[in-house]
C-alpha cells in the first residue's frame, strides 16, 4: 500500500487537494498539503475509510453511481474550493474514485461575482430605454387574488418562447403585462418592439410588420426599410389591438408564425426571424371567429398561452395601493411632496365602477392633484365622479351638513359651467346669481376662476 501511495504521490503531485480511494472507499492517496490543512498526517490516513477521515466527502457517491461530479463547491474549515470528482474505471469495472481541486479562493470569486452582478443590474437598467422596456413585474400593483394570478402567470410564462394572448378591457394594463413578460424572459437583453395594429392604416400594416425593399411602392425609401419583425429579432414583438388586423394581414401573420420567416413587401428573399409574439386585445376573439371577423387558425396559433386581466371592479381591494402609487408619482411632479387622501374620498373611489379601469383611476388621481392646492385629496377634488355613482348617499354618509351643501353647490356650478362651455357670465345667468357672487363661490369651493 505504501509503495502504491508513493507512485500516486509522484503522478498527482501537481494536482491540489487530490484524494484517491479504491472500490471499498479506502484512501489510497491523499495530497500532502491538503491533508495538513485538515490537520491530518497523510501517512496515518492511508487505508482508512474515506468518510472517517473526510466526513463530507462525496467520493462514495461517485463509486456507487459511476458518474462524475464536476464543478462542486466544497468547504472544509474556513476554506471553500471548487473540485471535480471522477470514477476510476478499468475494463468496465469501477475500481475507485478520485477528487481534486480545480479552483481555490472561491470566497474572492463570490465577491467578484456579486460586484459584477451589481454592475450588470446597473447596465440592465440603462439598457431598458434602448430595448424599449418601460415596465417590470414590480409595476403590477395589488394583493388581490386577480393581481397575484397575473404575476404568477407572468413568471410561469416568461421562461417559455410560446406565443401569449393577453385579453382584458381597455385600461387594465395589457401593455404593462407584455413589458413584464419580456423583462422576465431570457430575451430581456434583446429588443422589445411594439406595434399598435389599430394605429396603422391597413394599407401600410404589412410594410410596418414585414418591411419593404427598394422601389416596393411610391414614396418607399431607396434603401428599403426593416419591419417590426426584423427589428425585434431575438427579442419580443408586442402586437397590440391584434383584432384590428385585416384578413389579408392576418393570413401573412399566420404564415410567419408557422414558418418563422418573413418576406419584405416588394421582395423575394425569405428572411428567417427569431421573435416571440405577445398579442393583446380588448375584443373577444372567440366571438369574432364565430362571426367570421377573425381567422380561426390564427386565433388558435395566438392563444397558446392565454392571460386574462381582470377589470378593476373585480379587484377593488387593489385600489388603495394603486392610488398610493399614483399620488406619489403625480405629487412629486406637482411639487406637493407626500400626498394623502381623505377616507371619504377613498370610499368614493372604491364605490365607482371604473369603466376605464386602472388608466381611468390614474387620470382621476392626476386630475385631482392638479386641481387641489394642498397635499390632501378630499372628496371635493373628485366631485365629477359623484353623478356617476348610484349610491351617492352611501358615499356622503357621515359628512357634515356644511360639507354636503358645499359638495352639492360645487356640483351644480360645475354642471352649469359645463352646459355653458366655461362661459361664467352665462353660467351665472343660468344659476340666477350675480357674476361676482359666482366668482366668490368658485374661489371658496376651490374652483379656478
Amino acid at each position: 500500500m505504501a509503495k502504491h501511495s508513493e507512485i500516486m504521490k509522484q503522478v498527482f503531485a501537481h494536482m491540489a487537494g487530490m484524494v484517491v480511494v479504491d472500490h471499498q472507499l479506502r484512501i489510497v492517496f491523499i495530497e500532502e498539503t491538503y491533508a495538513k490543512t485538515r490537520g491530518l498526517d497523510p501517512r496515518q490516513v492511508i487505508g482508512r475509510y474515506v468518510k472517517d477521515v473526510i466526513p463530507n466527502s462525496k467520493l462514495p457517491i461517485v463509486v456507487e453511481t459511476g458518474k462524475p461530479i464536476l464543478g462542486d463547491v466544497f468547504s472544509y474549515g474556513d476554506k471553500t474550493v471548487i473540485c471535480n470528482r471522477y470514477p476510476l474505471i478499468k475494463d468496465g469495472t469501477i475500481i475507485g474514485a478520485m477528487s481534486y481541486q480545480v479552483f481555490d479562493g472561491v470566497d474572492k470569486l463570490v465577491e467578484s461575482i456579486q460586484e459584477l452582478r451589481s454592475q450588470l443590474d446597473y447596465y440592465k437598467e440603462k439598457m431598458k430605454k434602448y430595448v424599449g422596456v418601460r415596465y417590470s413585474l414590480d409595476d403590477i400593483i395589488g394583493t388581490s387574488p386577480a393581481a397575484v394570478a397575473i404575476r404568477t402567470a407572468i413568471l410561469r410564462t416568461a421562461c417559455t418562447n410560446a406565443t401569449v394572448l393577453i385579453q382584458g378591457e381597455t385600461g387594465t394594463g395589457k401593455e404593462l403585462v407584455a413589458h413584464a413578460l419580456h423583462q422576465e424572459s431570457r430575451r430581456s437583453h434583446y429588443p422589445f418592439v411594439k406595434l399598435n395594429c389599430a394605429a396603422i392604416p391597413q394599407e401600410l400594416i404589412e410594410s410596418e410588420m414585414f418591411g419593404y425593399d427598394e422601389g416596393a411602392f411610391t414614396g418607399a425609401r431607396k434603401t428599403g426599410k426593416k419591419g417590426k419583425f426584423e427589428l425585434a429579432d431575438k427579442g419580443t414583438l408586442f402586437l397590440d389591438e391584434i383584432s384590428q388586423l385585416s384578413m389579408a394581414a392576418q393570413a401573412k401573420l399566420l404564415r410567419v408564425l408557422q414558418e418563422k420567416e418573413i418576406e419584405r413587401v416588394g421582395g423575394a428573399e425569405q428572411i428567417p426571424v427569431n421573435v416571440r409574439i405577445i398579442a393583446a386585445t380588448n375584443d373577444n376573439l372567440e366571438d369574432m371567429v364565430k362571426q367570421g371577423a377573425f381567422r380561426a387558425d390564427l386565433y388558435y396559433r395566438l392563444n397558446v398561452i392565454p392571460i386574462r386581466i381582470a377589470p378593476l371592479r373585480e379587484r377593488r381591494s387593489d385600489i388603495p395601493l394603486l392610488v398610493k402609487k399614483f399620488t406619489e408619482k403625480y405629487g412629486d411632479q406637482a411639487g406637493l411632496g407626500r400626498v394623502t387622501i381623505e377616507p371619504e374620498a377613498m370610499r368614493l373611489l372604491m364605490e365607482y365602477e371604473w369603466p376605464g379601469n386602472i388608466r381611468e383611476l390614474e387620470h382621476a388621481v392626476e386630475r385631482a392633484i392638479n386641481l387641489c392646492n394642498s397635499n390632501i385629496l378630499e372628496i371635493c377634488h373628485f366631485e365629477w365622479l359623484l353623478p356617476k355613482i348610484q349610491s351617492k348617499e352611501k358615499i356622503l354618509a357621515g359628512r357634515s351638513i356644511q360639507e354636503a351643501r358645499a359638495a352639492t353647490e360645487k356640483e351644480v356650478i360645475l354642471n352649469a359651467l359645463q352646459v355653458t362651455r366655461g362661459n361664467k357670465k352665462k353660467a351665472a345667468e343660468l344659476l340666477n346669481i350675480a357674476r361676482p357672487l359666482l366668482y366668490q363661490k368658485m374661489r371658496r369651493l376651490g374652483l379656478n376662476v
